[in-house]
């Protein structure tokens, strides 16, 4: 060989190794990613995936240096599982005896088994207890007058006088006359002092002028304390003139309203010689009619104190018989000698 082959030789043989070198230290500065891959995850949960393989190719084009480096890393760390399994087989017999005899952790209530839901039972809607109506009260004939004994069986019938129980009513009429009644009931002696009649000095308070106050003259003025009143009530009648015709056409009216529905009676035989409340209240019990009742007499004060402590019953004569008193009693019982003297009025 020539001078010029042999240095060309020594210069490629000069350069190879160079290049070797120059592609492993390409190679060995791989990206952190890449480099991360390759490692095992140590501290990943068991349930993660592990990492996926890299491709053969790659692995083959690795030189050995690296492939060396892989090797001298320390083996990846257990997963928790697996170490709590590795720690369990090396405690002594004694530990794991011990472990043994401790009574199994109840599971929550949640985790039991839910009994199955029963079906509904069908239920027969609720039927609500009719309330019964009360018994109608009794009531006679309409337009005439009923007779009943002692007992309070029907006897018989009377005709009634057309001027005084067949009135048409008028209702005009009737609320005046019932509040001509009420209003003469009142006593009207209500009364107060005026600044004359109150007793006190009648010297002037103090001087006129100066004081930087009102002026006050008395002191009886109504603006003081212990003065007189302004307006005060005054002793008065409420009395209202109604006409006396106009009184007796209104009790006609009130008597025909009863008489027409049925609710005047006569008793017959009622004859009490001592006031006796509990012989009146039985005989109005037989009666059975409408309360409350109001049993007219005529010159029989057995029966007008019999009827005094009875409170659905009222009691009055003839002669004070009242419209305000008719209407508010719902049944009219009237005594042989009260309902002749009325009738025949």
């Amino acid at each position: 060989m020539s001078a010029d082959e042999t240095r060309k030789t020594t210069d490629v043989e000069a350069a190879a190794p160079e290049q070797d070198v120059a592609k492993v230290a390409g190679e060995t500065k791989k990206p952190a990613a890449k480099k991360a891959a390759a490692k095992p995850a140590a501290k990943k949960p068991a349930a993660k995936k592990p990492a996926a393989k890299k491709p053969a190719a790659e692995a083959v084009k690795k030189p050995a240096a690296v492939k060396a480096k892989a090797a001298a890393k320390p083996p990846a760390k257990k997963p928790p599982a697996k170490k709590a399994a590795a720690e369990a087989a090396k405690k002594p017999a004694a530990v794991k005896a011990k472990a043994a005899a401790k009574p199994a952790a109840k599971k929550p209530a949640a985790q039991k088994a839910e009994p199955a839901a029963k079906p509904p039972v069908a239920r027969s809607p609720k039927v609500k207890a009719e309330k019964k109506a009360p018994p109608e009260s009794r009531h006679g004939r309409f337009g005439v007058a009923t007779v009943v004994d002692v007992s309070g069986k029907e006897i018989e019938t009377r005709d009634l006088n057309q001027d005084v129980f067949a009135v048409p009513p008028v209702i005009n009429t009737m609320h005046l006359v019932v509040r001509a009644e009420q209003a003469a009931r009142r006593r009207g002696t209500a009364s107060s002092k005026t600044r004359g009649e109150v007793s006190g000095s009648t010297a002037k308070l103090y001087r006129q002028k100066g004081t930087g106050r009102a002026r006050a003259g008395s002191v009886k003025s109504p603006l003081r304390t212990g003065g007189g009143v302004t307006f005060g009530p005054r002793p008065r009648s409420f009395a209202i003139k109604i006409n006396r015709k106009v009184v007796r056409q209104a009790l006609a009216m009130a008597l025909s309203n009863r008489a027409e529905n049925g609710n005047v009676f006569v008793a017959a035989g009622l004859k009490i010689d001592v006031p006796s409340t509990a012989t009146m209240d039985e005989f109005l019990v037989n009666l059975d009619i409408a309360a409350p009742v109001l049993v007219v007499t005529q010159d029989e004060p057995t029966v007008t104190k019999s009827v005094r402590n009875l409170r659905y019953a009222e009691a009055s004569e003839v002669g004070a018989l009242s419209t305000e008193q008719v209407l508010r009693a719902r049944s009219l019982v009237l005594t042989e000698k009260a309902f002749a003297a009325l009738n025949e009025a």
